[in-house]
């Protein structure tokens, strides 16, 4: 039987040639769209779980609040001391081990010359208790020994391969960091999976920072201010991880609070759970759901995931809605067929079955195409995504039964109503030539296609959206100049020559200024010494406000082009600037209450425990991305304690300020790498989530809309050869072209308005929220709504139009002549 029914099948898809291939092609790109997008969910939701005990691991966080209790900054990291006094507290912990990241220079020095030289943004400083939390597969070395003396350091199997030859004779060999100790090669480990929160690349001894010239005992003992120390515990199984978190404020107000009142001018009445919080978060979560204002990696996004199976969802959808109208619409055709299987003996059942098995078997027929454009299309998201997703089924066989059965579920799915359709004809009536017919005159189908076309003009309106508030990231005015400016790296060997340095610059005419900062644009403002004290009569009072710090110098402003809105900048002239100076911008001043950006001038301020004078207010400028509003900020000079040096290069000579960077790097640096970044680079890094997911809209619904027309193309056919007695008879009742292509069109127009109708406040709703994500953004316009309903309504009617037109213009005599 089951034969049979493929024979029969068989010969109904090569009978049908174009409702076949509507169907097997809509339904194989949506397979392969849906196969693509399995392949990126299932890596994204993967991530740290390749560990054997991810359920007990977590992350310990930390908030900082301001006066009226929200939240200012969440860390991913926490202070020194905080490890080890949790760990003492809480018997709930069976491990816990601190780590730090650090960005150094790593040198490899052969008879007493440097061989290979490389900057390490990936080096963590880790207590051996790491390996005791996380599977670090060791290749050599003993984890248990490797990183128990000071300057010792465990490297991935990449990077030993970098420095190394032969990285089996790693072990034993120093490295040169930072050329200022060096650090003996202890054992070599397999690179971290990619789905791991954090790849490191170096791994040194913990005891390396109690050296005092590299941080300290006492620091790593006492400094609550220093919250750069990722820390990672191991809970006992059974452990409540809430009620642990719940005791987290009686510990900070036990630890804390006193250091704070006698370190930080704290009052005596401080409760330190007021100002700070700590916070249990599970290490497989970090990827998808931590967006911390700090993060050792950048992170996937919980909301890409669901956008992703969404769209995923939606073009199944379509597809199968196409199957399900073509079969419908064509189940009239096959009345007598239906009739004939009745007579001679043919149950209701079987013919269920056999019309099911045609829809599986034209679901099978996807399915492998599908692993075709799927195969072809991996390349493309890998490089989309930069991940390195295969379609290795040996290794995955779970996927070719997913896929499988996936093709028996929508087989099912999309042909179950047009099987009940078909089997119900009653054979008295389609074997006397009455053709069988569809309850609800096409209302099924017209349902299908309204919910096809809203899907897509949804997609449609996503797109025009997102491409229009991408476009205003990239034009509005940011208060400073981006453009021409380079970043580098400022090391202390720089410090006692950086005036000639300096200079040394500027004696090309292709560099116009350069300035040193702590941060720069496009960074996060994670640096504050609390609210600062204001002069309000004879005294000082406290502002309530935080306000974040920038360190910066004489020449940062006007590199950049930030204007003074009062007062003036830094000076060389001034002796007093560089340690009592400070400089607000404007949002710090309407905040502090004053009136005017003059009031405050020449007037005291006191931040970070400093007094000083307040001898200037810049305009405001986004430091950060436009996601986040412009907050108070105080700038000051900082004695040489910068991070980075800022190259405004002159007019259109690129080319030639980085040959006199680079040249003058060389001859002040020429033991460190020369390392730059375009900061516009850096800004459009900021919206690169932004630009994929512009990317994403653009194809889905550029798919969407294309699978929803295919089957509206062969619905348009079927419909024409329906009806083309009724055209040639209306052409000779005197029916012009233009009055059958508007009769035959009507019912399409119709139904995409209504899809629209539907569509529009769906997408406000969804984009609106979109949006919202944004301190700063674009208004949604009635006309995108509109021209998008005017976009799909076109393409429908290009799309019907190649067989009404037609059917509209045929010879009426050619259709009549056997009536």
């Amino acid at each position: 039987m089951i034969s049979n029914y493929l024979k029969v099948a068989f010969r109904s898809i090569f009978r049908n040639r174009l409702t076949a291939f509507i169907n097997i092609a809509g339904l194989a790109l949506a397979m392969a769209c849906a196969l693509l997008i399995y392949l990126y969910i299932t890596d994204e939701i993967s991530y740290d779980k390749y560990n054997s005990k991810a359920d007990r691991i977590y992350r310990i966080t930390r908030d900082f609040k301001s006066p009226d209790g929200s939240v200012n900054l969440h860390l991913g990291n926490v202070a020194p001391p905080i490890g080890p006094l949790l760990k003492n507290d809480y018997g709930e912990i069976e491990v816990l081990a601190r780590t730090i990241n650090f960005g150094l220079v790593i040198g490899l020095e052969e008879n007493g010359e440097l061989v290979k030289n490389f900057t390490e943004n990936f080096l963590f400083v880790a207590e051996p208790a790491i390996f005791k939390i996380f599977d670090i597969k060791v290749k050599s070395g003993d984890p248990e020994k490797a990183l128990d003396r000071p300057f010792t350091v465990m490297l991935s199997e990449s990077a030993a391969k970098r420095y190394f030859d032969d990285e089996t004779k790693a072990i034993g060999k120093r490295l040169r960091a930072n050329n200022a100790f060096d650090i003996e090669v202890t054992g070599v480990y397999e690179d971290f999976p990619s789905q791991a929160h954090w790849h490191p690349e170096f791994l040194v001894s913990f005891t390396t920072l109690e050296n005092d010239n590299i941080y300290g005992r006492t620091g790593l003992e006492s400094n609550w201010g220093n919250n750069a120390f990722g820390t990672y515990v191991l809970l006992e199984a059974g452990a409540d991880p809430k009620k642990l978190e719940a005791q987290f404020p009686a510990f900070l107000d036990k630890h804390y609070g006193p250091y704070a009142i006698a370190n930080f001018g704290a009052p005596q009445d401080f409760v330190a759970s007021k100002v700070t919080t700590l916070n249990l978060q599970k290490v497989a979560d970090i990827h998808l759901h931590s967006h911390l204002d700090y993060e050792i990696e950048v992170n996937g996004n919980i909301n890409n995931v669901y956008m992703m199976s969404v769209i995923g969802l939606f073009i199944l959808l379509i597809a199968s809605f196409n199957f399900v109208n073509l079969s419908t619409a064509r189940a009239t055709k096959r009345a007598k067929e239906v009739g004939l299987r009745k007579v001679v003996g043919a149950i209701r059942s079987q013919l269920i079955g056999q019309y099911l098995s045609e829809s599986i078997l034209i679901a099978f027929l996807a399915m492998v195409i599908s692993l075709g454009l799927g195969w072809l299309g991996l390349g493309w998201i890998n490089q989309f995504t930069q991940k390195n997703l295969s379609m290795n089924f040996l290794q995955h066989p779970e996927l070719l039964i997913g896929l499988t059965l996936s093709a028996i579920v929508i087989g099912i799915l999309a042909g179950i109503y047009p099987a009940f359709v078909v089997s119900g004809f009653k054979p008295a009536l389609t074997l006397k030539g009455q053709q069988g017919s569809v309850k609800g005159k096409g209302a099924i189908r017209k349902i299908l296609v309204v919910s096809q076309f809203s899907i897509s003009v949804v997609l449609l309106i996503a797109t025009a959206i997102t491409i229009r508030q991408l476009d205003y990231l990239n034009t509005r005015d940011l208060g400073f100049d981006k453009d021409q400016v380079v970043t580098l790296s400022y090391y202390n060997e720089l410090v006692p020559t950086y005036e000639a340095f300096h200079n040394e610059l500027l004696r090309s005419s292709s560099i116009k200024n350069t300035g040193r900062s702590s941060r720069v644009p496009t960074g996060r403002l994670l640096d504050s010494q609390g609210a600062p004290r204001i002069a309000k009569g004879d005294s000082l009072v406290n502002t309530q406000i935080t306000t974040k710090n920038v360190r910066v110098d004489e020449d940062f402003f006007p590199t950049y082009g930030i204007e003074m809105v009062a007062g003036r900048n830094f000076s060389k002239a001034v002796a007093t600037d560089d340690s009592l100076g400070y400089i607000i911008n404007e949002t710090a001043a309407k905040a502090y209450g004053f009136t005017s950006p003059e009031e405050g001038i020449g007037k005291d301020f006191s931040y970070g425990g400093v007094t000083g004078k307040l001898i200037g207010v810049v305009n405001d400028f986004h430091f950060e991305s436009l996601h986040q509003n412009i907050i108070p900020i105080v700038f000051h000079m900082a004695n040489n304690r910068y991070n980075v040096i800022s190259v405004k290069i002159a007019g259109g000579n690129t080319q030639e300020g980085l040959q006199q960077i680079e040249k003058v790097w060389r001859e002040f640096l020429p033991n460190r790498p020369f390392e730059y970044q375009f900061l516009d680079q850096r800004y459009r890094q900021l919206y690169e989530s932004e630009q994929k997911q512009s990317q994403l809209f653009t194809i889905f619904s550029g798919l969407a809309i294309f699978i929803a027309c295919l089957g509206l193309f062969g619905l348009a056919t079927f419909n024409t050869l329906q009806r083309v007695k009724e055209i040639g008879i209306r052409k000779v009742l005197g029916a012009s072209v233009p009055t059958i292509l508007s009769l035959l069109s009507k019912e399409i127009v119709v139904l995409i308005i209504v899809a629209n109708l539907i569509a529009w406040p769906i997408a406000w709703f969804l984009m609106n929220k979109w949006l919202d994500t944004f301190a700063y953004h674009i208004d949604t316009n009635w006309l995108i709504y509109l021209l998008s309903g005017i976009a799909a309504i076109l393409v429908a009617l290009i799309t019907v139009s190649t067989q009404t037109v037609k059917a509209a213009m045929t010879n009426p005599s050619n259709t009549l002549r056997y009536e």
